[in-house]
């Protein structure tokens, strides 16, 4: 990929930010000279260059580098037992090591009680240089490090440094890319070189037509125009970008796709492939939140994607509108409904002297089945109803409720 053959070694290998750069080559200078430096934030939007700055002055100055990122070292002990002894002694060959918390704003929304004071220790008493990124130096979950740490913002980088780039990238690979192209991407990249040169790398060797599915990172994608071009393109590219630039989360658009395949595939070997593919993407997402590793996320965005455009052999219809999906519609009336029971669980607290927990698993269901055998037997709603109003503390809805919402759910 564009992206990891080009990662920068030096501070020399980022575009923009020039003074923001001499500041942390300087930084790169004292720390490699010995000198006990003051920590450093380099903070700004997504895709300027912070973590790649970070790691290009531990590179160009020999540093080994620690690096802790918002998957990582969440508890006091382990930043105490580990990253607190790195802090005080040499790498291997006596080299110094930068310790670097990448994305501290996400990783300190994570700590445990004690792990916040144990990093401000870390940056008090640490003999190694340490860089901190952040997206918002302001952020309030960061606010006990902004005495302890010196500036360094990363702005937006402008479209003609963007452009640049990539036509010397593009020189470089040996291909032809157009100007129109180069001037969109970077036009609708909005300073995100990192999203920039995905949208390069995919239009290498592309149809002109493929420029369409690239849709402003700031900007919404609606959800039928993802299914339209996933249903429909028969292109991988084209319906892995469409996914990749929608605002839709992943198990959302799992739920999606897997409701309307038959609403737009007839063939029984379109229909087989597109399921597979989705219950490997559903694998993968289920690996991420449950591991927190989210690079899973990255196959199951292409499985449900790509997978299921490829399945595509030309026999679709769009004859049948496309439908929510069940299951979404299922867990919210099961929700509405839990909230519902909460409320009457409430009421019967007072006629049944116990906890409302203890109502909702064993009250309300008894409830529900003496109101079934009274009405085998016989009775109305009407001589149900009286009975609940008298001896329940519940109302003609209360009860109506309990009876939609286990014949719901049973």
């Amino acid at each position: 990929m564009l992206l990891d053959k080009y990662t920068p070694f030096t501070l020399n290998g980022l575009i923009g930010n020039i003074s923001t750069i001499a500041k942390l080559n300087q930084f790169g200078i004292d720390a490699m000279s010995g000198k006990r430096v003051r920590p450093i934030m380099i903070y700004g939007p997504s895709g300027t260059g912070k973590t790649a700055a970070a790691r290009a002055i531990a590179y160009g100055n020999g540093l080994e580098i620690l690096e802790l990122n918002s998957s990582d070292y969440r508890d006091s002990e382990t930043l105490e037992n580990r990253v607190m002894p790195a802090s005080q002694t040499r790498g291997l060959f006596n080299k110094r090591i930068l310790i670097i918390f990448d994305e501290i704003d996400e990783l300190s929304a994570k700590f445990d009680s004690g792990a916040e004071k144990i990093v401000t220790q870390l940056v008090n008493r640490s003999k190694q240089p340490i860089i901190f990124t952040a997206n918002d130096y302001w952020d309030r979950d960061i606010a006990f490090l902004r005495n302890h740490v010196e500036k360094a913002e990363f702005k937006r980088i402008a479209t003609s440094d963007i452009v640049d780039y990539m036509k010397k990238i593009a020189r470089k690979e040996g291909k032809v890319v157009s100007d129109e192209i180069v001037n969109e991407i970077a036009k609708r990249c909005n300073g995100d070189v990192r999203a920039a040169l995905n949208d390069l790398e995919m239009m290498f060797d592309a149809k002109p037509e493929l420029i369409e599915s690239l849709a402003m990172r700031n900007r919404k994608m609606e959800i039928f125009g993802v299914l339209d071009k996933i249903f429909m393109s028969k292109n991988f590219d084209l319906a892995r970008f469409a996914a990749a630039s929608s605002d839709v989360e992943a198990g959302m658009l799992i739920n999606w796709v897997d409701e309307n395949v038959p609403n737009r595939y007839t063939s029984k070997s379109e229909i087989m492939d597109s399921y597979q593919s989705i219950s490997k993407a559903s694998m993968f997402f289920e690996n991420a939140t449950r591991s927190n590793y989210y690079g899973y996320l990255r196959y199951s965005s292409v499985l449900i994607s790509s997978g299921v455009a490829t399945a595509n052999t030309g026999q679709i219809t769009m004859l049948n509108n496309y439908s929510f999906p069940a299951r979404i519609q299922y867990l919210s009336k099961v929700k509405k409904g839990k909230m519902a029971l909460n409320e009457i669980a409430l009421k019967l607290s007072v006629v049944m002297h116990t906890s409302r927990k203890d109502i909702i698993k064993s009250g309300i269901p008894m409830i529900y089945m003496m109101m079934k055998a009274a009405e085998k037997e016989g009775a109305g709603k009407e001589q149900i109803g009286e009975f609940a109003v008298h001896n329940l503390n519940l109302d003609e809805k209360d009860i109506e409720t309990i009876n939609e919402y286990y014949k719901f759910v049973m």
